[in-house]
């Protein structure tokens, strides 16, 4: 349910009560059967979940790996399927994303898009194989950004 947002509030009863209340007056409800979903995801057999968490990560240290050998350096994320990248001198996170758009034909999402502190980064999601994040970090090595 990746992209799916599900969310709950536990504790002092009259403030939940009110945290509903100003939620049913600014949202619409999820569809029953994503909350059923949900509860059971919760509630179930986690092995899939560790499963997944091991695709990520070692889908996040492939790519690090690719990174460092361009000299792309950056913080390693720790508990997402998203990559924050710093984004080279001379450029905006905006003039990267379009430039790894147009010649590297690489999707990244410019920071400044999550508020200004998102400015000098870009997204980039572990959505893929670790061999098409290493084929995409051998696109920007090609730019000589680095």
């Amino acid at each position: 349910m990746a992209g799916w947002r599900v969310g709950f509030a536990l504790g002092n009863p009259e403030i939940v009560r009110l945290i509903n209340l100003i939620q049913d007056h600014y949202y619409c409800s999820l569809f029953g059967g994503i909350q059923e979903a949900a509860a059971t995801a919760l509630t179930g057999p986690q092995d899939c979940v560790k499963e997944l968490v091991g695709v990520y990560q070692s889908r996040r240290d492939a790519l690090y790996s690719a990174l460092d050998r361009i000299g792309w350096q950056a913080g390693r994320s720790q508990g997402s399927f998203f990559t924050w990248l710093p984004v080279p001198k001379g450029h905006t996170s905006e003039s990267l994303a379009g430039l790894l758009l147009e010649e590297a034909k690489i999707v990244v999402a410019p920071g400044i898009g999550f508020g200004e502190h998102g400015e000098g980064y870009v997204r980039l999601g572990l959505l893929t194989t670790e061999a098409r994040l290493q084929e995409a970090v051998e696109r920007v090595a090609k730019l000589q950004l680095f």
